[in-house]
């Protein structure tokens, strides 16, 4: 699992990379935002807090688990995988949003990185989901308990390294929107 959260990871830093050295270009022709375009949506901001709070859940569904509070596991299970549904809904409402105001993916490079950037996370948000499905039906099965509960703990380290990423990606997406 750490070797894919490394190369993960690695993926996502390169894109920051790429994403700030255009952004830093002195020499592109056209601006990088047109004055008359909106900022990053709202949206992003709740997303944020809800990817947040699905990462407190699925921690609280290992300490059931570790505590053998089956159905208690399963409950913060299921509220994890639909937190992390509502993420990639509230991405949706975002790019949306992004649409509505006349932003389209070929309109400019902050356009362009903001959709590909976006989506690039709310693709690994989705493999998570896959992964978090998966542990909340063997959770409210009653498979996890004080002796065997790894299966959440991989999914944790996947699901909260996404947090983290998603972090400095918003933060790289704000900063250079200024």
């Amino acid at each position: 699992m750490w070797i894919f959260i490394v190369v993960v990871g690695m993926v996502f830093v390169s894109t920051i990379l790429g994403y700030i050295v255009v952004r830093l270009n002195p020499h592109m022709q056209a601006p990088w935002r047109p004055s008359t375009e909106a900022g990053l949506p709202h949206t992003l901001i709740v997303s944020t807090i809800v990817l947040f709070a699905s990462s407190v859940t699925l921690h609280q569904c290992l300490v059931r688990a570790r505590r053998d509070d089956t159905k208690g596991c399963a409950r913060f299970a299921s509220v994890t995988y639909w937190l992390g549904f509502l993420f990639v809904l509230l991405q949706g409402e975002a790019w949306w949003s992004m649409w509505m105001n006349n932003v389209s993916i070929d309109e400019n490079l902050y356009a362009w990185t903001f959709y590909v950037l976006t989506a690039l996370h709310v693709l690994h948000i989705i493999g998570g989901l896959f992964a978090l499905g998966f542990v909340a039906r063997r959770a409210t099965e009653g498979f996890y308990g004080a002796a065997r509960h790894n299966g959440i703990v991989l999914c944790g380290m996947y699901w909260h390294s996404l947090d983290v990423i998603w972090v400095a990606l918003y933060a790289t997406l704000w900063f250079g929107s200024r």
